[in-house]
């Protein structure tokens, strides 16, 4: 009987207990949910300002005192400043147009192609694709042409392709340009006494093309041409024989300042105008003012690409004024030919978007590039787009229609 009673004592206890535990947690809970409610009815609101601050609030202890350490920060944490966005460069541009290009093919070295302009040779293949097209005179009343490309997969087909002179060879090297030439004593002798790159029709690069003008046959004097498959296959090989670069060093720079609208608000207006090159030889221009490019004429007719008929055009027109001799002594001496200075410092005119002015030219040696200024010294601005470049005597320049 006295283990029944134990029994019953123990769970009696048990459940008691439990009961006892139970209460206790519960009353321990709303102590603690008043206490919750309290603080949060005497703290103050605080402003809606979209940035949530969490900050805990710190945990009285009586048995020690606060003292200035332990008061609570209640300054706000700073608002970080937003990470600015990179500064992206502008995007690549052709050196020799300012018109937007891959950023490789800006590094190339440009192709310089020696291209005939006597009557006998019209049409010319390629004129309007040149990024830069240079007129000077040759020899007699004859002009040649030199065309510029950035860019190989823009040639299509040039031609014809004839000899080089010395002058020449130093224009290509203010670009630090590839030279394409027929074989020529002067050109190819200064060529390689200056060590500069060039090809010949020796080399796979050039070709006879009796078809060159769609629809016409054309003499073998001038069919001599070099495209863009030409290029593009042999090139590299004869870089690695001839042991020349295909890009320009790191740290080149042609100098060339364009912007999109380089008309020159001084300036003096000219729609029509003639560059004269001698006696016998001049170069016409007419403006288009929607396009805003002059149109090239001479013989008596709108120069035409024989590649897609396209009249040549050009944003920019400089005319430079130097020192043009004939030769009169030495092995390259007769048949009118000339000495053209292209160092030094000289003058000239700019033409763009129906007007002109004048300007000065600089050149220290046969590699640099040629560097254009205003009559005040600062930077010549050209158009973005294509350029011709007539080199005249002193005694010649720009005569308006």
């Amino acid at each position: 009987m006295a283990k029944n009673v134990l029994k019953r004592k123990n769970k009696l206890f048990t459940r008691y207990g439990t009961l006892v535990l139970v209460g206790g947690v519960c009353v321990l809970l709303i102590a603690i949910s008043a206490v919750g409610l309290l603080s949060r009815g005497n703290a103050q609101e605080e402003p809606d300002d979209g940035i949530t601050m969490h900050t805990p609030e710190p945990t009285p202890n009586p048995e020690s005192p606060s003292t200035p350490d332990d008061t609570p920060d209640d300054t706000p944490e700073p608002i970080p400043e937003p990470t600015p966005d990179p500064v992206l460069p502008h995007d690549p541009v052709n050196p020799l147009t300012g018109l937007p290009m891959d950023a490789e093919l800006t590094r190339r070295r440009p192709m310089v192609i020696s291209v005939s302009n006597e009557r006998a040779a019209q049409p010319m293949n390629g004129i309007s694709g040149a990024d830069i097209v240079y007129e000077m005179p040759f020899e007699g009343n004859v002009t040649r042409m030199l065309f510029l490309y950035q860019d190989i997969a823009g040639i299509i087909k040039v031609g014809s392709i004839r000899s080089a002179r010395h002058y020449t060879v130093h224009l290509a090297e203010s670009y630090d340009g590839i030279l394409i030439i027929s074989g020529g004593v002067t050109g190819v002798a200064e060529a390689r006494a200056r060590g500069a790159p060039f090809l010949d029709e020796s080399t796979r690069v050039q070709t006879r093309d009796l078809n060159r003008v769609p629809g016409r046959r054309v003499g073998n004097l001038h069919s001599l041409v070099t495209t863009t498959a030409l290029l593009e296959r042999n090139l590299p090989d004869y870089s690695e024989r001839r042991g020349f670069r295909l890009m320009h060093e790191d740290d080149y720079n042609l100098g060339l300042v364009f912007i999109d609208d380089a008309t020159p608000q001084n300036g003096d207006s000219v729609v029509d105008f003639e560059i004269k090159f001698g006696n016998a030889k001049s170069s016409f221009f007419s403006y288009d003012e929607a396009n805003k490019t002059y149109g090239l004429s001479q013989f008596g007719s709108a120069v035409r690409d024989a590649n897609d008929d396209s009249q040549a055009a050009f944003t920019n027109i400089l005319i430079l004024k130097t020192s043009i001799s004939l030769i009169r002594q030495g092995p390259y001496a007769g048949a009118g030919r000339v000495d053209i200075v292209t160092t030094g410092s000289g003058e000239g005119y700019f033409i763009n978007g129906g007007k002109y002015i004048e300007i000065d030219w600089h050149r220290a040696t046969n590699s640099d590039p040629f560097n254009y200024t205003l009559k005040d010294g600062t930077a010549l601005e050209l158009g973005t787009g294509r350029t011709y470049i007539g080199i005249v005597s002193t005694r010649g320049g720009m005569e308006p229609g």
